[in-house]
């Protein structure tokens, strides 16, 4: 097995370049994704058209299409690596864990073009911790000169033998700097179910349909409820245009949750 770690996009929202970041270990992204793609597979590329970024080791490989995203890389494996399957591994999974992998690459279904895990709160397909055998990846170029470049919607097209998340939170990813103190928090205090009560206003209330709901979550901080909820009932407001409360309290996105916390999320005053 080949892993493919995807260290060429931009990091607009995060402000700096997610593979650099520093986690609470003192490792670099990077390194850690490397290390951990090592424990399942015998060589580690670096999908990067810059190769002084690709640790020692690893061989950088460039895309062949500039701005298709994760499928640029399956392309460029494809190219390279005519017949062979691949385990391509997203740079922003700050989360995932070997024995994710291991899971992965051992429960890996070979008669399937593809190989992936359900989502834990949509249920849909991850796209960036997957296995593509090489009957998925030749129909990659295809779909970039169709101008269809959603990696979870080419998956998905390959209708993929589907797992269950042996650690739920494992492929929880980080692309704000919000996310990442949430990651960061699981990280260092894990990712305990609890149950809070949320209460919604104005324009999230509209959206959502209630005024409330009881919710059991793995998020650490109010932010990362917040993210959530937003993935899964498709909240329209980004978190930077609320404010948040908790049991009566205005607070700071990285309040730590409680079971039994009665959280609120702000919007703005319509014409305020």
């Amino acid at each position: 097995m080949t892993a493919l770690i995807l260290a060429g996009g931009r990091s607009q929202r995060m402000g700096r370049d997610k593979l650099t970041i520093e986690r609470p270990d003192g490792t670099r992204q990077l390194d850690h994704l490397v290390a951990l793609a090592r424990s399942v597979a015998a060589e580690v590329l670096v999908s990067t058209n810059d190769p002084s970024i690709a640790p020692a080791g690893t061989t950088a490989l460039p895309d062949r299409t500039p701005s298709a995203g994760p499928l640029a890389a399956l392309e460029a494996f494809h190219a390279a690596h005519p017949g062979e399957p691949v385990l391509l591994l997203g740079g922003d999974l700050f989360l995932v864990d070997q024995p994710t992998l291991q899971h992965l690459v051992d429960s890996h279904d070979t008669s399937r073009p593809a190989t992936a895990f359900r989502n834990r709160i949509d249920r849909r397909a991850e796209p960036l911790c997957t296995i593509y055998e090489p009957a998925a990846l030749a129909r990659v170029a295809a779909a970039i000169a169709a101008d269809q470049r959603c990696a979870r919607r080419f998956l998905e097209s390959l209708e993929p033998a589907l797992l269950e998340l042996p650690v739920p939170a494992a492929l929880d990813n980080a692309n704000t700097p919000a996310e990442l103190d949430e990651v960061f928090a699981k990280l260092r205090h894990g990712a305990v179910p609890k149950t809070v009560e949320v209460l919604y206003f104005a324009k999230l209330r509209e959206a959502r349909g209630s005024d409330e709901e009881e919710v059991e979550t793995l998020a650490c901080t109010a932010a990362g409820l917040y993210e959530e909820l937003r993935f899964r009932h498709r909240l329209p407001l980004a978190i930077d245009a609320l404010r948040c409360a908790r049991n009566g309290d205005f607070c700071e996105w990285t309040t730590p949750l409680e079971a039994g916390d009665e959280i609120v999320f702000i919007p703005p005053v319509a014409g305020g």
